[in-house]
């Protein structure tokens, strides 16, 4: 986190997901002492009669009325003057992306609802399309009615480690990220590696390997000045994530994005499918 203040994105949908999130944010924006911006969309992807005045009347209507809504719903849950509140027209994807990016926000939390495989195939969320595009941090949860909200007091971070300097370069921003959750939530911290199915026994890919390990060791003994915890095991990542956080007891779980070029059923798959595995709130670091 840079000197400026920290900045939080919350989508508003106004369905039952952006009422169970509210706690959530709280905490974050009370923690962070983060500046605060509400978002709706008003979503035109249905256009109406070429020239036909009425239609127009009513979408300008509808969008006067979304914003005295989410005027309404942002002082009533976060206070008077807590949060900025901001009514958008067209894609939702593209416009919370342009959001921000133009008003540089940090974390995007946002409610999601599970999506099935089949739905996957035929069209990606819009969780998915969000992880795929945007720079900023995203929280997520589908488990909203079984997530108490409170302070993340353990927090598991996934690493992948290699010899990759994208990978080295993200791994950087994570642990910053960590660093930061340390910092504002006074969290304990356990990170895990997980090696997948590869043979580590093939003489290149143990040096690729160990020359990661010990680029990213030191890039975490500069930001924590202590020994660091971190768990190694192989096997398939998403069921090694979910039996480690549930053996540390966390409640958050931090990860990375897919890299690109990463072959998967629709975008950032295997994030969606983590968050599906978990009981606790998930945070991808782009």
């Amino acid at each position: 986190m840079s000197s400026m203040q920290y900045k939080i994105l919350y989508p508003v949908d106004f369905s039952k997901r952006s009422t169970l999130a509210i706690q959530h944010v709280r905490v974050w924006v009370e923690h962070f002492r983060a500046a605060l911006d509400t978002l709706h969309i008003v979503d035109n992807n249905t256009p109406g009669p070429p020239y036909d005045p009425s239609f127009y009347e009513e979408q300008s209507r509808l969008r006067e009325r979304r914003t005295a809504d989410l005027e309404y719903f942002s002082d009533q849950y976060f206070g008077k003057d807590v949060a900025r509140p901001a009514v958008l027209t067209g894609d939702r994807a593209n416009l919370i992306r342009h959001f921000a990016d133009r008003e540089q926000v940090d974390l995007i939390m946002l409610c999601r609802d599970h999506q099935s495989l089949i739905s996957r195939f035929f069209h990606d969320s819009l969780t998915a399309q969000l992880l795929d595009r945007c720079r900023a941090s995203i929280w997520m949860t589908e488990h909203f009615e079984d997530t108490t909200p409170s302070i993340p007091s353990n927090v598991l971070c996934a690493v992948h480690l290699g010899d990759d300097p994208t990978l080295d370069a993200h791994n950087h921003r994570i642990l910053y990220t960590i660093r930061d959750l340390v910092s504002n939530f006074g969290s304990d911290v356990t990170f895990l590696h997980v090696t997948g199915n590869e043979d580590t026994s093939k003489p290149s890919s143990e040096q690729r390997t160990k020359t990661g390990f010990m680029l990213w060791l030191e890039q975490a003994h500069c930001l924590f000045g202590s020994p660091v915890k971190l768990l190694r095991t192989s096997g398939r990542v998403i069921a090694a994530i979910r039996e480690t956080a549930k053996k540390v007891r966390a409640d958050l779980v931090v990860v990375g994005r897919m890299r690109p070029g990463a072959v998967s059923l629709g975008r950032q798959s295997r994030l969606l499918k983590i968050d599906h595995a978990l009981c606790c709130p998930v945070l991808s670091v782009w």
